[in-house]
């Protein structure tokens, strides 16, 4: 009844806050939908230019497949020595240069030459166009080509790519996912510790010393509604914005997916008392929350695949426990993962939770001792 009792102060506490009501709203609504609708991985409105030397109906069926959203033309030049006026400008990104010869090659059965002259300060960028651009030239049907049967003798491989778990090769989905677990995390770490710093600045933590409740009963007021209110805005968040607005949800079973989150929850609250211990104020918390989260998010594979680092730092992607939650997360909504599937990743995040949890909850019970 004491716990309770304590439960009960925590969420009357978080119902008077109203900033505090407002922030979490946002960070698993608006925040979620923002990120999932406006922040793609995909190219949108490229810029091209062309220099088409051949200026043949072939060459120009060929550039005709460079259409918007994804590709937008934006001048047409003579010669190469416009090239360096247009990329020096940032005007263009990338010169498609079509060759003099490009029709009569077809028209004699050899490959016609297309030069692709790509800025590439932004990498990531250069790279997926120059594959997007790759990929629409070697579809697009040619009458000066040769013919069907001739060209299936000279190609090696007959290439039919099949997409399984995101068919419409859908980013938001990816995006907003991840979203809701950054949202989760920082919450989750937030809560606690805010709560527990809270107390030291109001001066009611004395009162709590002195009364008749021992120091887990206090950790436990701090997590259970924290992880309650957490679940709910979770749930919020994947029926009310992924899945209403965009189609996004499990493959697999809900309850399975709320389960790994209440767990990752208290790895995350674990942490966030332990920073409540080295802060002495809200702004402190928020600062440290801050400064954790960021390798927290990078070492989970959520920015950067697992497998694009450093041998060296892919064993500190072991010490998140974001990384197996994310693992968790999308096997269940992408690949209709199970408890049989997920079982590895769910036991390893319990462990790695318990540490977190069991470091934070004793370092926190000295200072109330």
């Amino acid at each position: 009844m004491r716990t309770m009792a304590l439960v009960k102060k925590e969420f009357l506490q978080f119902w008077r806050d109203p900033v505090l009501m407002v922030v979490v709203l946002w960070v698993f609504t608006v925040d979620v939908f923002v990120c999932a609708r406006n922040f793609s991985l995909d190219i949108m409105g490229f810029p091209i230019a062309v220099c088409d030397m051949d200026c043949s109906q072939a060459s120009s069926t060929l550039l005709s497949h460079l259409q918007s959203p994804r590709f937008r033309i934006v001048e047409s030049i003579a010669n190469y020595s416009q090239i360096d006026r247009l990329l020096l400008s940032s005007k263009a990104l990338v010169v498609i240069v079509v060759d003099a010869d490009f029709s009569r090659d077809l028209a004699r059965g050899q490959q016609g030459k297309v030069q692709l002259v790509f800025d590439g300060t932004n990498s990531n960028s250069a790279a997926l166009a120059m594959g997007n651009i790759s990929n629409i030239f070697s579809r697009v049907p040619l009458k000066t080509a040769v013919s069907l049967d001739e060209l299936e003798q000279t190609m090696p491989l007959a290439v039919r790519p099949r997409v399984w778990f995101n068919q419409n090769l859908d980013t938001a989905w990816f995006v907003g996912l991840v979203e809701l677990f950054c949202s989760i995390s920082m919450v989750a770490m937030l809560l606690p510790a805010a709560a527990l710093v809270r107390e030291k600045e109001y001066g009611t933590v004395e009162q709590l010393l002195v009364s008749p409740v021992h120091p887990w009963q206090i950790m436990a007021a701090k997590i259970i509604p924290m992880t309650l209110l957490v679940l709910g805005a979770t749930l919020l968040s994947l029926y009310a914005v992924l899945g209403a607005m965009f189609d996004l949800y499990a493959a697999g079973p809900v309850g399975l997916f709320l389960l790994a989150t209440a767990i990752y929850v208290g790895a995350c609250a674990g942490l966030g008392m332990l920073l409540a211990t080295l802060a002495r104020n809200l702004s402190q918390v928020i600062l440290l929350v801050t400064t954790v989260l960021a390798p927290v998010l990078f070492l989970s594979g959520s920015w950067t695949p697992v497998e694009a680092m450093p041998v060296w730092l892919q064993w500190f992607t072991k010490l998140s426990p974001l990384s197996y939650y994310l693992e968790i997360g999308t096997g269940i909504f992408f690949r209709q993962w199970g408890l049989t599937e997920s079982l590895h990743s769910l036991l390893m995040l319990t462990a790695l939770g318990a540490v977190l949890l069991i470091v934070g909850t004793t370092r926190v019970g000295r200072q109330l001792a």
